[in-house]
């Protein structure tokens, strides 16, 4: 198959476009699908991925939920906004490289939002650049691309330029704070284990809602 698809991929080249629109197609239809699904089951037992954009956590597993209507995004909202979600409903949230691209209040109504959706005994991931381990990297000499890429964001298109740009970081501990104080319980830092981002500049806090708040 591959040999045929060399011999003639001079004649196959101008028509890609139709195999990326009949991709990104078809997985819209899927999202889509989950979403309704969900909704009509008022996103009780839901699980979601907050901004997983052009490459979401666990799809299928969990909704992808970003202001961008990309193809593999399930629920199209602005989280600096009141969730379209109600009160205790949520079985999971994961948040991956999303909080370092608002702004210091937005971050903290986000947080807030994780608890108020967030069923009693749900589990919350967050997981931010280590401005720390960045700074660090800058008085080490390290290299400056990487470490630039992490403090101020990595240029993915102009769709989502103004959504790139890096705002806003608190340190491992200061998370650890602010959830506590929101109302998380087990606040805690740990291992960055999950695939997706350099774990020498980032890091990984969990927390649980209570049960009783």
């Amino acid at each position: 198959m591959t040999n045929w698809i060399d011999r003639h991929y001079k004649y196959i080249r101008p028509y890609r476009f139709l195999y990326g629109w009949a991709k990104d197609t078809a997985t819209k239809m899927r999202s889509n699908a989950r979403a309704a699904e969900w909704q009509k089951k008022g996103f009780h037992g839901a699980k979601l991925d907050i901004c997983g954009g052009r490459n979401p956590f666990s799809p299928g597993e969990f909704l992808n939920v970003d202001v961008v209507d990309m193809p593999s995004v399930d629920l199209v909202f602005d989280i600096t906004k009141q969730f379209p979600i109600n009160t205790g409903v949520i079985a999971e949230i994961i948040s991956v490289a999303t909080l370092e691209h608002l702004r210091k209040p937005n971050v903290h109504h986000v947080l807030q939002e994780f608890f108020r959706v967030l069923a009693p005994g749900a589990c919350l991931r967050v997981s931010t650049p280590d401005i720390e381990a960045i700074a660090k990297g800058v008085l080490a000499g390290e290299d400056v691309d990487v470490l630039n890429q992490q403090l101020f964001g990595k240029f993915k298109g102009d769709q989502t330029e103004d959504y790139d740009l890096h705002r806003w970081m608190y340190t491992a501990d200061q998370m650890v704070k602010v959830l506590t104080e929101i109302g998380f319980s087990g606040a805690r830092r740990i291992p960055m284990d999950i695939g997706m981002h350099d774990p020498k500049y980032t890091y990984l806090v969990s927390a649980v809602k209570p049960i009783k708040t």
